[in-house]
């Protein structure tokens, strides 16, 4: 550990002498256990796993999710969380616009967020997926009477009894880890969990009829066009040109396209100009910043084949199984370490710029033509495109 994370670790390692452990998991079910994920939605999205590796080790447990507001959707329907509380804290997400230091203590000791947790008298266990000073930190002030963390990342860990070091490995399978010191042994697969409803599903089932051709077979496609960290956004115009040529290789094929722009309501600029280069012979709608989150989910799974950019919408595809290409470049300058900590096995596959023979990179983002073959290789896996017929049922 080098002197500025020890200057920084140190007053962590202070408190938790203030603050020793008060539970042992390992002769004892918790009462409870809070899940501390206030980040991203890729993060808590990655997350979701441990909640099912905890609830079959601990059947009669609590189990807590503390999140930030934003990621209740996520959460919703879940049935191996028994609550959701929000925690809007000012690190490691890019929600919250003031992540200064002072922020971040004013978040710890005046929050009533904080306060309201703090009056419950504490939790048996508590869990920083992430693995911070901060998260450390939190979990003392909210009275966890044993804590887990990460050892290797954002500190924290000498403010913890148990932790896992951190390795770059895949996001979900390191949040599973912190669920094995828990004695957790059933694990499910290293894969984002939603759960949908009746409801959603039927709505999103409308959505894909808006126009559906008569009788012949279709390909549906959702696009993201916006990324968390804008420079890791491919480019629109080469969004809008692939979906082109996408669109004209499926025709030639006998198959009609049907392209839905999904996003925030910062993602309509960027699609509008997709669709400005995409042309008028390409069945392209928006529906970014409109359909609701849940809603968003629900087209994702009847979708044929995601093109996404490394954002959120590549952990939604990854729930639910849907083919998808991933097209990495911009400030992401090393796609390898990039999918083995937030990749998927087949059917995801990452695109990115190709590279000389002395290894450099050639251009920011990969070409048009190399996204639409991994596109077409991608629909290509897809049992049987849909016809209106199909549809229609």
């Amino acid at each position: 550990m080098d002197w500025k994370n020890l200057l920084i670790e140190s007053p962590v390692w202070l408190m938790a002498r203030v603050h020793p452990p008060r539970f042992d998991p390992r002769r004892d079910t918790p009462r409870e256990i809070l899940v501390l994920r206030p980040n991203d939605f890729g993060e808590l999205l990655t997350t979701t796993p441990l909640f099912e590796s905890l609830r079959k080790q601990f059947p009669s447990t609590r189990l807590i999710a503390g999140i930030g507001s934003w990621g209740r959707p996520i959460l919703e329907n879940n049935p191996y969380i028994d609550e959701i509380v929000e925690l809007d804290a000012p690190w490691n997400n890019k929600i919250v616009a003031d992540r200064s230091h002072k922020n971040v203590l004013r978040f710890l000791w005046k929050s009533p967020q904080i306060a309201a947790l703090r009056a419950r008298g504490g939790f048996d266990v508590a869990i920083d997926v992430l693995g911070s000073y901060m998260g450390a930190l939190l979990m003392m002030r909210l009275g966890a009477r044993y804590r887990i963390g990460v050892r290797g990342y954002r500190g924290g860990w000498s403010g913890c009894q148990a932790h896992v070091v951190y390795a770059r490995r895949q996001a979900g399978r390191a949040a599973l880890a912190q669920g094995e010191l828990l004695g957790a042994t059933a694990l499910p697969e290293v894969r984002p969990q939603l759960f949908l409803t009746t409801d959603e599903r039927a709505r999103a089932t409308q959505l894909w009829m808006t126009n559906p051709p008569a009788g012949r077979p279709t390909v549906r496609i959702v696009a993201g066009v916006g990324a968390g960290v804008p420079t890791k956004a491919w480019p629109a115009r080469e969004v809008g040109a692939a979906l082109a040529q996408i669109a004209q290789a499926l025709e030639q094929q006998g198959h009609a396209c049907e392209v839905v722009i999904v996003g925030s309501a910062a993602d309509q600029a960027r699609a509008a100009e997709a669709i400005a280069a995409a042309g008028p012979g390409v069945s392209v709608r928006c529906v970014a910043g409109e359909a609701p989150v849940r809603l968003m989910f629900a087209i994702v799974e009847q979708a044929d084949v995601v093109l996404t950019n490394s954002t959120m919408l590549m952990h939604v595809a990854a729930a639910f199984r849907r083919p998808t290409v991933a097209v990495l470049g911009g400030s992401i300058t090393k796609p390898d370490v990039h999918d083995a900590i937030w990749g998927y096995p087949p059917p995801y596959l990452s695109v990115t710029p190709e590279k000389s023979a002395d290894g450099q990179r050639l251009k920011d983002w990969p070409e048009v033509g190399r996204v639409v073959q991994a596109v077409l290789q991608s629909v290509a896996t897809v049992d049987a495109p849909r016809t209106s017929l199909d549809a229609a049922a």
